[in-house]
């Protein structure tokens, strides 16, 4: 990044060597677009993007997103970091400094508990930033990334049911009846629900934490999808290229309720029940997932992207166990379907 370092000491009226970069770590691995630039006593965060040709059917291209994106949430009050320099010929942002300690890091060291004032606050700024993309709408649309939403959601419900199927065994006819009507419950649940517009980069690592403070980055690609998957893949770490790490899940009823409230009041007519159900039906989905990812890895270790994944996350029956835990374990609400997909998984793996 030397050629923007140069651009950057013009910008500040200073000599180069004032400016210094720092390398940024996402576990064991360093970020190869992104350093923290300090300039005195101040940090900044310098990051240019790879990908320089247009990714939208209008034109633009990332950088120009997540600048467009990011200029119109800050402005309007949402915590995400304002842009202090930018060069569309570089595609680069010069971001104000707002931590590099992740969500996803900090779960896999601190107990969720201690966590909690930190993840209120977090699922509060999603709603709010959820509120400006709808006020935004129409200036925004040319912004956004198309794919076809409900063959996603198809692809994932079979890649489940096929999941569920190996996680049970075999099964006598009745039992297989009784499996197929709750998962096509939940199939429907999922399939009715009403999309909304806002970021596509959703995972634990982009939300930083400074100060106890919660901010929400990366921006680089928007579009249409469910805020309940969002909400899941938020706030549930996966911990790769970490040490010892494994899948957490910081989501709890309380904070599943907290956000239900705020969608029954300001997006849906629908019960909180409801909403509750989407959400804990997402939770279920993402890990009968990542058990088809770890599944599929053992089962083709020689392909790169079997290879790329276990170095990730490291050995693969601890992550299987873990993942299992959670379809297990994990009830964020009180769904009968969802109930009995659980209860049949646990007791085949009994």
């Amino acid at each position: 990044m030397e050629h923007l370092i140069e651009q950057l000491a013009g910008h500040f009226k200073t000599e180069v060597d004032a400016l210094k970069p720092e390398p940024i770590q996402h576990g064991s691995q360093q970020k190869h677009n992104v350093c923290r630039l300090k300039f005195g006593s101040v940090s900044y965060l310098l990051k240019q993007h790879d990908i320089t040709t247009p990714v939208v059917n209008s034109g633009y291209t990332p950088c120009q997103i997540e600048s467009t994106v990011l200029s119109i949430l800050h402005r309007n009050g949402c915590r995400v970091p304002k842009i202090i320099w930018r060069s569309e010929d570089f595609h680069a942002l010069l971001l104000e400094w707002c931590g590099e300690s992740t969500l996803d890091a900090m779960a896999q060291s601190s107990p969720a508990a201690t966590l909690k004032p930190i993840l209120r606050t977090a699922v509060m700024e999603l709603c709010r930033v959820e509120t400006i993309f709808a006020e935004n709408r129409e200036l925004l649309t040319p912004y956004a990334f198309r794919y076809d939403l409900d063959i996603t959601l198809r692809g994932l419900l079979e890649q489940g049911r096929r999941t569920l199927d190996y996680l049970c065994g075999s099964m006598r006819s009745s039992e297989t009846v009784h499996l197929d009507t709750a998962w096509a419950a939940l199939s429907n649940r999922l399939r009715t629900a009403p999309p909304t517009f806002d970021s596509l980069d959703y995972q634990s690592r982009n939300i930083v934490i400074s100060d106890e403070t919660p901010f929400l980055i990366d921006f680089s690609s928007v579009g249409w999808d469910w805020q309940e998957r969002r909400l899941i893949q938020f706030f549930n770490s996966i911990g790769a290229n970490q040490e010892g790490a494994n899948f957490v899940s910081l989501l709890d009823r309380e904070l599943v309720a907290t956000y239900a409230a705020w969608v029954t009041s300001h997006r849906e007519t629908c019960s909180s029940v409801e909403i509750a159900a989407r959400v804990d039906s997402h939770h279920l989905l993402f890990y009968l997932a990542v058990i088809h990812q770890i599944l599929r890895a053992v089962a083709h270790p020689e392909t790169s992207e079997s290879r790329t994944l276990l170095k990730a996350w490291g050995d693969a029956k601890t992550r299987y166990q873990s993942a299992l835990r959670q379809v297990i374990h994990t009830d964020l609400s009180d769904d009968v379907y969802i109930t009995q997909i659980r209860g049949m998984v646990a007791n085949r793996s009994s």
